[in-house]
C-alpha cells in the first residue's frame, strides 16, 4: 500500500493551485496510469462517446527512453505532471503525503504529461547505477492537480503538449561539437562540417548544419541530420553505449564497469565498415573513404549529382541513404577480395572502378519520387551492377 511522503511548493496560477514535489521514479510509476482516449459504448447509428484524454503510448519512443535512463547522464529536468483526487493526498507541516488502505484501488494518479517518460523506468524499477556502482533511486520532478475536473486536466494537457516545438535534429548533432569526449555521434557531426566547408568536397555547401538554408547559399539539399545518422549506420549498432564507454563512466546494471568498446570485428565490420576505425581513434579514415567515394560518385553520375539539378534523387537524402548502403557493398567487396582490410582507406579510383560498371545512367534519378521508400528501389539498382 503506497505510503510516499515529500516536501512539497504550492503554486497558484489562472487555472488555480498545483503542488510541486520530488518522487521516486519507482513511486510515481506504481500509483500512476494513463487515461488514454478511446470511444466508448458506440451505438448502432455510429455515435458513441469518447473519453480520455491521453495518446496511445508510442513503442518506439518508450524504447529509446529505456535506454536512456541506463546512461551515464540521462536526466528529466522537467515535471511529470498527474492529476489526482483530493481524498488520497494530505498536507500538512509542507509535507505532502500520498497514502491509502485499500490495495483494490490500485493506480489512483492519472497522468496528465510524461507518460513515456514513466513507461521509461519500468524495467529497472526506477533505479539508476552511480558513480560509486551502486543502484540508487532516480527521483523526478512531479506536479500534482488536485481534485482537477476533466476540463481542467484536458486544459494542462493540450497547453503542454500544444506548446511544445520539436527540438531540430540537426540541431542536436551540431551541439555534439561541445562534447567533452568521442562518440559517434561527435565524429559523424564533425565529418559533415569537414565535408560541407571544403571546397573540394563531394559535398562542399551541401548540408544544412541546423536544419535551415543558409542564407544567400543554393544547394544545401541534405540536412545534418540525415548525413550524420547514415553515417553512423556504418559505425555503430549503439552509439548512445559507446559515448558512456568513452565517457569512462558506463557502468552494467550489476556495477561493473566496461572499459572497452564493444568490438566483434568481422561479425561487426561486415555491417559496420568503420568500426575499426572509429575504435582505433582514426576518424580521418572514415572522412578519407566518405571523401573518395562520393567524390567518384560525382563524377560517375555527374549531371545527377549536380546541386543545380532540382529534378534528380541522388543528390538528396534518399540518395544519399542508398548510396551509404552501396559504399557499405563496395568496401565488403574490397575486402572479401584481400585488396584492402577494414580501417583502410580506398582510394578513388578503385571505387570509381565499381562504379562505372553499373548500368545505371543519370537520367534514372530524374524518373524516380524523392520519397523515403525510394531510397531501397535506388539502391537494388545501384547494387546490382557490384
Amino acid at each position: 500500500m503506497p505510503n510516499i511522503k515529500a516536501n512539497y511548493l504550492k503554486v497558484t496560477q489562472p487555472i488555480g493551485d498545483f503542488y510541486c514535489c520530488v518522487m521516486k521514479a519507482c513511486d510515481l510509476y506504481n500509483i500512476s496510469y494513463s487515461d488514454v482516449r478511446s470511444l466508448h459504448n458506440e451505438a448502432e447509428d455510429g455515435v458513441g462517446t469518447y473519453l480520455g484524454i491521453q495518446r496511445n503510448l508510442s513503442p518506439t519512443r518508450v524504447k529509446k527512453i529505456k535506454e536512456y535512463v541506463l546512461s551515464v547522464d540521462a536526466t528529466f529536468p522537467n515535471s511529470i505532471i498527474i492529476s489526482m483526487p483530493e481524498k488520497y493526498i494530505t498536507l500538512k507541516d509542507n509535507i505532502l503525503a500520498i497514502n491509502y488502505e485499500s490495495e483494490k484501488e490500485g493506480k489512483v494518479a492519472k497522468v496528465l504529461d510524461g507518460q513515456h517518460r514513466l513507461a521509461g523506468f519500468e524495467e529497472n524499477n526506477g533505479k539508476f547505477i552511480n558513480k560509486e556502482g551502486v543502484k540508487q533511486d532516480f527521483e523526478v520532478l512531479v506536479t500534482i492537480f488536485v481534485e482537477a475536473d476533466l476540463h481542467t486536466q484536458a486544459q494542462v494537457f493540450t497547453m503542454v503538449n500544444q506548446s511544445q516545438t520539436k527540438v531540430n535534429k540537426s540541431l542536436v548533432y551540431d551541439l555534439e561539437s561541445l562534447a567533452i569526449a568521442r562518440s559517434p555521434y561527435r565524429t559523424a557531426h564533425q565529418i559533415a562540417v569537414l565535408m560541407n566547408n571544403r571546397t573540394d568536397s563531394p559535398f562542399f555547401k551541401r548540408i544544412k548544419r541546423l536544419g535551415v538554408k543558409t542564407v544567400g547559399v543554393n544547394g544545401e539539399l541534405l540536412t545534418q541530420a540525415a548525413f550524420v545518422e547514415n553515417l553512423i549506420k556504418l559505425i555503430s549498432k549503439k552509439p548512445s553505449l559507446d559515448r558512456d564507454i568513452l565517457l569512462g563512466r558506463k557502468k552494467s546494471f550489476i556495477g561493473l564497469k566496461e572499459k572497452k568498446l564493444p568490438d566483434n570485428k568481422n561479425a561487426d565490420y561486415k555491417r559496420l565498415i568503420f568500426r575499426k576505425s572509429f575504435i582505433d581513434d582514426d576518424d580521418s579514415t572514415i572522412a578519407a573513404n566518405l571523401f573518395n567515394f562520393f567524390t567518384a560518385v560525382s563524377d560517375r553520375w555527374d549531371i545527377a549529382w549536380d546541386k543545380q539539378n532540382s529534378q534528380s534523387v541522388l543528390n538528396k537524402t534518399v540518395g544519399l541513404i542508398a548510396l551509404i548502403r552501396l559504399l557499405r557493398d563496395i568496401y565488403n567487396y574490397y575486402v572479401e577480395k584481400n585488396i584492402y582490410e577494414y580501417g583502410d582507406v580506398i582510394s578513388e579510383n578503385d571505387f570509381a572502378k565499381i562504379l562505372v560498371n553499373i548500368k545505371v545512367q543519370s537520367d534514372f534519378f530524374e524518373s524516380v519520387d524523392a520519397v523515403s521508400k525510394s531510397s531501397g528501389y535506388i539502391y537494388k539498382h545501384l547494387s546490382a551492377g557490384i
